[in-house]
């Protein structure tokens, strides 16, 4: 009879019952019942969660606990690490924008802000903005970007990752250019790049698109300044000497 019971929870799905029924202590029937909603519930809930992880498209997870605050994280008046990681721009709609040379953990934090945002249950999308020009490419080439932007549309951050990088042809400019006014005070963004806005149009070839980019940009955001060496530098470093020792 067990096995039959366990059978039948994994037929309705309840595979959070199937697998912790034999554990819960039954006093009486109602105490009974409700451990084991209570035990479906925390699975179905962190099953959704690791589903939203996965969707996010995170290239590594992070997490804010191994992240180093150190002091050339340079926070603008107002804003405390501890609004940060609680995620107080959220609600508000407003973007942070991390600033700083390459390696000097903006990647870091921004994706573990992000995977917090989807452990709350929020709607996140993590890219790249040279995945994300060339997904946008890709979709208008097919004749599907309206449906991808339409899936966007749930989306409550979205971290464009290491603007800068790679320079962007015309038609992936303005592509991008479209998700981000997109964006404008309907959700949030984390974006990060090792250029001054001063050398953004390098990246977009467009002055006019550039500027009206920033402008929508900069209106609701934080701008983070990350300063000193290459972090990876330094524990790269650190090995040799270490190993030399």
């Amino acid at each position: 009879m067990p096995e039959q019971i366990e059978q039948m929870m994994r037929q309705l799905k309840l595979g959070g019952m199937a697998r912790e029924w034999r554990s819960v202590e039954c006093a009486d029937p109602e105490q009974y019942i409700g451990e084991l909603l209570k035990l479906e519930l925390k699975e179905r809930e962190a099953n959704r969660i690791n589903r939203m992880v996965k969707t996010a498209g995170f290239r590594v997870v992070k997490t804010l606990g191994d992240f180093i605050w150190k002091p050339e994280v340079e926070l603008p008046a107002g804003l405390t690490r501890e609004a940060v990681e609680s995620l107080s721009f959220l609600p508000l709609k407003e973007n942070l924008i991390f600033m700083g040379s390459v390696g000097t953990g903006k990647t870091h934090l921004a994706t573990a802000l992000a995977l917090k945002a989807c452990q709350e249950g929020r709607h996140v999308r993590f890219f790249t903005a040279a995945s994300l020009a060339n997904i946008l490419l890709e979709k208008n080439s097919k004749g599907t970007l309206n449906s991808f932007l339409a899936s966007l549309k749930r989306v409550e951050l979205m971290v464009v990752d290491e603007i800068g990088f790679v320079p962007l042809h015309k038609e992936a400019a303005e592509l991008l250019f479209q998700v981000i006014s997109d964006c404008y005070e309907r959700k949030s963004l984390i974006i990060t790049s090792n250029l001054e806005f001063s050398q953004w149009n390098t990246v977009f070839g467009d002055n006019r698109l550039t500027a009206a980019l920033i402008d929508r940009l900069v209106h609701h955001s934080h701008i983070v300044i990350f300063s000193g060496e290459s972090y990876r530098l330094t524990q790269s470093m650190l090995r040799q000497r270490t190993g030399a020792l």
